[in-house]
This record gives C-alpha cells, sequence and structure tokens, in this order.
C-alpha cells in the first residue's frame, strides 16, 4: 500500500509538472502571438523581485514580480513576456512595464566569460538574435555535396584556367577563400587583370535548403574567435574555397588595362582553376614593401606577377581618385587571441598595399560585371551609395564654417570630388581627423539594390557585388544572373523562369541583404566590444594616455593608442559649467575645453562585461 500512495504521489507530481510546463508553453505561445517576448538580462533584487533590461533604445527595465522571477538568477539572459497591452511606439524611459520570465536562455557565470572558452560570444549570439547551428536538411545537402571536381563537374562552355598562375592573397588567419587572381603586362603595354571567384551556386540550387537557409542568412558574421557562416563548411571551407592546389570551379572576369587605366577589353565566363599558392597580406607586404629576403625568396615563384599587380593597383588607385573617389582611412580593431581563447592583446591594423591590391582587383571585376549585365538589361542586385542628405549636409557646413573651411554645396548639386578636395585640403592638419570623421557620418549607408544608381563613396556609375558568394547572398544570386545570361537562360537551378518572378525575388534579395548587413555589423562591433572590455578589466586603476574620440552632452569619448574606446562621463571631468556645441563638437566649460582629437589622460575606473562598457576618468597634470 505505501508502494501503491508512493506511486501516485510520484504520479501527481509528474501531472503537475506538465500542466505547468504546459501553462508555460500557452502563455508563451500567446505572448509571442502578441509580439511582446524580448530578451535580456536578469537583475535579481534581495527582496525575491527582479527586472531586465533588454538593451533596446529608449526602454525602461522590465519589472519581474516575485512570484513571475521563475529560475532567473543575476545576471542570467533570459527570455520574458511583457505583461498586458503594451503600445511600442508610447515606450519612454519612464514608462513602467511589467513582465514574466518564460525560460533562462544562458546562464551568466563571470569567469566563464573570461576563460576563453566562448561563453562571452555566445550571450552577444544570443542578445542580437545570431544564427547559430545550421537545420538538419541544410546539413544533409551540404554532406552530401562533392569535395573534389570532376571533369562532368564542368558544364558546357567551361574554360580550363588550370595553368594559369593564379594565387589567393588572404590573412593568415582565413579560411575560406573565394577570390583568386593573376596579372601581367602585355606585349602592348597594357595590364591584364584576370579574377576567379568561386562558382558557389554549382553547388547551391535554387529552393534548395542550402539556398533558403544562405537567403535567411544572407551575410557570414565574423567574431574574433569564430565565423557564423552564411554556408556550412563543407561549402565555406570546402569544394567552395579556392584551395590551393585543387580544381575549383569559378567565375571570371578577364579585364585588359591601359597604363592610364582604362578598360578597354573584357570577358566574363566560366572556369575550371587550380591555384597555384596561397599566400598571405604580412608576407605579400615583407616582400614589396620591406624588400625582405626570406618574404622574396618565399614568393619568387609569383614575384614578377605581384610586382605587376601593384603596378596596376597603383595606376587604378589613381584613377579613381582623379573620378572623385573618397578614401577614409580608419584603422580597424583587431583582437588578438592567444592558444586557450583569451584576449592576448587589442590593436589597430591598418590595409597595406597587399590589401590594396586584392581590394583594387575586387572593385575592378565588380564594375566590370555590374556595368556588362546593366547594359543586358539583365535584373541584378547592385551595390548602391547615396551621398549626404541635406539635413547632414547642414550639420556638416556648420561644423566647416565654423573651422573657417569653405562649405560644400547643397545636396543635390554635391559631387564626390568637392568632398575628395575638403579632405585633401585639411590632411596634415590637427583638424584632418574631426573633418574625416564629420564627412563620414554626413554619408549614407551603403546599401543593396534592384534599380541602379551612383555609388557616391566610390564616384562609380555601376557597381555590384560580385567577389564574394561564400559569405554574401547578392554575390551569389549575381553570380546566378551570369551563369544564367551565359548559358542562355535554360538552368532551372539558378533563377526562376518566369521574368516578374525573378525581378521580385532580386527585390526580395536586396531588402534582405542589407537588413542582415547591418545587424551583422551590429554583432560584430558588440563583440569586439566585449574582447575590448575583457582585454581591460584587470587594468583598473591604470593611467594612459589618450585622445578624444567623440563628444555628447553627457561627456566624452576617448579611445587609447590601441584603439580600445572608453566614455569619460561629466562626473569623471574636472568640475564645470560645460555646454555642448553640436555642429563643431565641443565640450566647452569657463574653465576646461575638450574638442575631436584632444589629447587627454585618464584613468580607467570601471569595466561592466554585461554593458559592454569602459569607463575611464580625466587625470590632470
Amino acid at each position: 500500500m505505501k508502494k501503491r500512495r508512493s506511486r501516485g504521489r510520484a504520479s501527481r507530481e509528474r501531472m503537475r509538472k506538465w500542466e505547468k510546463l504546459q501553462k508555460e508553453k500557452i502563455l508563451q505561445k500567446q505572448a509571442k502571438r502578441a509580439g511582446h517576448v524580448m530578451q535580456g538580462y536578469f537583475m535579481a533584487a534581495q527582496a525575491g523581485y527582479g527586472f531586465v533590461r533588454t538593451h533596446r533604445p529608449g526602454w525602461p527595465d522590465i519589472f519581474i514580480p516575485r512570484d513571475l522571477v521563475g529560475p532567473a538568477q543575476g545576471s542570467d539572459w533570459v527570455e520574458i513576456a511583457v505583461m498586458g497591452g503594451l503600445d511600442e511606439s508610447k515606450v519612454t524611459k519612464e514608462s513602467r512595464i511589467a513582465g514574466r520570465v518564460l525560460k533562462v536562455l544562458q546562464r551568466v557565470d563571470a569567469e566563464k566569460l573570461v576563460d576563453g572558452s566562448g561563453e562571452d560570444m555566445l550571450l552577444i549570439m544570443r542578445q542580437f538574435g545570431a544564427p547559430g547551428d545550421f537545420p538538419e536538411d541544410v546539413l544533409q545537402e551540404a554532406a552530401a555535396a562533392p569535395q573534389q571536381v570532376e571533369p562532368q563537374d564542368w558544364g558546357a562552355g567551361r574554360r580550363d584556367c588550370r595553368d594559369l598562375p593564379l594565387v589567393t592573397i588572404d590573412g593568415v588567419d582565413s579560411r575560406d577563400f573565394d577570390d583568386a587572381v593573376y596579372c601581367r603586362r602585355l606585349d602592348n603595354g597594357n595590364y591584364l587583370l584576370s579574377v576567379h571567384i568561386a562558382d558557389v551556386s554549382h553547388y547551391v540550387p535554387l529552393r534548395s535548403a542550402l539556398e533558403q537557409e544562405a537567403f535567411a542568412r544572407a551575410t557570414s558574421i565574423y567574431l574574433p574567435d569564430r565565423v557564423l557562416p552564411m554556408l556550412p563548411k563543407e561549402l565555406s571551407n570546402g569544394i567552395c574555397s579556392l584551395n590551393a592546389g585543387q580544381d575549383r570551379l569559378a567565375l571570371a572576369c578577364d579585364m585588359e588595362y591601359t597604363p592610364r587605366g582604362r578598360l578597354v577589353n573584357h570577358d566574363i565566363y566560366q572556369s575550371v582553376i587550380r591555384v597555384k599558392q596561397r599566400l598571405d597580406y604580412d608576407t605579400v607586404n615583407a616582400a614589396l614593401l620591406e624588400q625582405d629576403a626570406a618574404a622574396q625568396a618565399k614568393l619568387a615563384a609569383v614575384l614578377p606577377m605581384l610586382q605587376d599587380l601593384a603596378a596596376l593597383q597603383r595606376v587604378l588607385a589613381a584613377k579613381r581618385r582623379r573620378r572623385g573617389a573618397l578614401d577614409f582611412e580608419f584603422p580597424e580593431l583587431k583582437v588578438y587571441l592567444d592558444a586557450q581563447g583569451r584576449v592576448a592583446d587589442v590593436g589597430k591594423r591598418s590595409s597595406r598595399l597587399a590589401e590594396k591590391m586584392i581590394e583594387q582587383a575586387m572593385l575592378s571585376a565588380n564594375e566590370t560585371v555590374a556595368e556588362h549585365f546593366w547594359r543586358l538589361h539583365q535584373p541584378l542586385v547592385y551595390r548602391v551609395h547615396e551621398g549626404p542628405t541635406e539635413e547632414r549636409l547642414a550639420l556638416l557646413n556648420e561644423a566647416l564654417l565654423a573651422l573657417s573651411l569653405e562649405p560644400l554645396p547643397a545636396a543635390a548639386d554635391l559631387k564626390p570630388k568637392e568632398v575628395q578636395k575638403l579632405l585633401s585640403q585639411v590632411e596634415g592638419l590637427p583638424t584632418a581627423d574631426f573633418v574625416q570623421l564629420l564627412a563620414l557620418r554626413s554619408m549614407s549607408h551603403a546599401a543593396y539594390a534592384a534599380k541602379r544608381s551612383d555609388h557616391f563613396g566610390l564616384a562609380a556609375k555601376y557597381y555590384c557585388h560580385f567577389t564574394s558568394p561564400i559569405r554574401r547572398y547578392p554575390d551569389l544570386l549575381v553570380h546566378r544572373v551570369i551563369k544564367q545570361t551565359l548559358n542562355g537562360g535554360e538552368n532551372k537551378n539558378l533563377l526562376p523562369t518566369n521574368p516578374s518572378k525573378v525581378l521580385a525575388y532580386v527585390e526580395a534579395a536586396a531588402r534582405q541583404s542589407s537588413e542582415r548587413e547591418l545587424a551583422a555589423e551590429e554583432i560584430e562591433r558588440a563583440a569586439v566590444k566585449m574582447k575590448c572590455c575583457l582585454f581591460m578589466q584587470d587594468k583598473i586603476g591604470q593611467c594612459f594616455a589618450a585622445k578624444v574620440s567623440g563628444l555628447t552632452g553627457k561627456g566624452l569619448y576617448v579611445a587609447l593608442p590601441n584603439g580600445v574606446e572608453g566614455h569619460i562621463p561629466l562626473l569623471n571631468l574636472p568640475t564645470d559649467e560645460y555646454q555642448y556645441i553640436e555642429p563643431i563638437m565641443l565640450l566647452r566649460g569657463k574653465k576646461h575645453s575638450y574638442s575631436l582629437g584632444d589629447d587627454v589622460r585618464v584613468r580607467l575606473t570601471a569595466v561592466d562585461l554585461l554593458e559592454r562598457r569602459i569607463t575611464f576618468e580625466e587625470v590632470l597634470a
């Protein structure tokens, strides 16, 4: 009897747990249908209730009553449902909003954030909704892809270019290789530039699970310790990657340039290639810029070709500059990890000759492909960039006048050359960084579009993305258009057969790619900021030289020589009556004033890993 009662109690307990679970599922589904499910950090209070910080701009912390906290503990990353009706358009920092914890998504352990295990990046991924593992059907299709090229894979019209001495040039830590290049000086004095790009569309058929997942992701995301790829590794690191010594299918664009950089001939076709050597930026720069004997010996077989490519880069860069292309020189912030995955160092990395050689080769191919298929009236995803709006231009001109510089023309009349002239005028002056930053902030963000328009920053009439189909969906779609055109429109695995559906597909891809690109950039910035916080957290109390990198009415932003940025709130500045003059980004007090580029000495006072915030105070001499 006791055993029977015990089994009865166990059965009732299981039933209660099941009913509770079903109730939670129903509440979660109801909340999701209402559109009021969100994520954030749970902050526990001693009385048992808590708050959730969602990081939504302009939102208050969400109050969680004691009986709705559930399993959440301090600093957990949780999913919550907001209770009651909510008009999100009316939410302010002063709004009072309550919610309930639906589930704990990640138990945040401060020690694990710093131990190199990757918990910090997982937190970033959860917070921003970054894509995780691939669905099973996508993995199955990827696993079925061949890992070597067979003659029957070539198809009609594909040229055998395996004897061409192509090379890849990438970072030392790169794992997937989209592009291979070759350059030589012709007998007539012109340059021949041959760019071959991985034929990803051959392995990603239209309407496949791989295709649908690539469309949804639209871009690979690059975090300091990992890549969240658009395509599974069997493709991105395998059959689609132009690995040295292996046969690979590609799409090629050959371009012939005069010594002044005028394009006189071009040819776009399908190829099969075998990369001769995998090069890295550091070695190429050492050989070409530093005349390093060891690097030159290592590259002896391809050194003449690299010298021709470098010469062509200088020619084409000069041509771009003549037509007014803008070149904002802002170094990239690079995070260096040790063998355990912990942050070993943070530093700034600028593009040098090798990086510029590849960048110019890709720009040339992108422009050539865009113009070629525009003239054929083929639908295409273009890369477009509008000039400054009237509002942004007015702010820029107000700052220029305050600096005794000539203002720029009205937005409707503004040409890239005039912005370029402005940047040239201040080059070498103390105000150069300030003016360059203001000019950059006046620009719109580049985007993708189904309709061609000028690319303001490049001063280019025709531009698309063709060179990175492993990591960008627009490039993959451009490849589909190219192959469909070359094949006479016969391949149903490339594009929809109905012309109106093709246009709808191109427009949808442009919208999706633009949205996902912005999201990816936000995730990548947050990941680097987290690593910077981890690098600085054991340096509290230390003093550093810094430069003012930004100003607001609430204080300063400063950058250390290694590129790490932090905030100095007004309370951490010398006591004064400060006034923020926005047009010229000046924080002025009666005794102290700060402007962009000023040298300051700072002391690190706090590092908040969860908020990814570094706080300094000024140290007066």
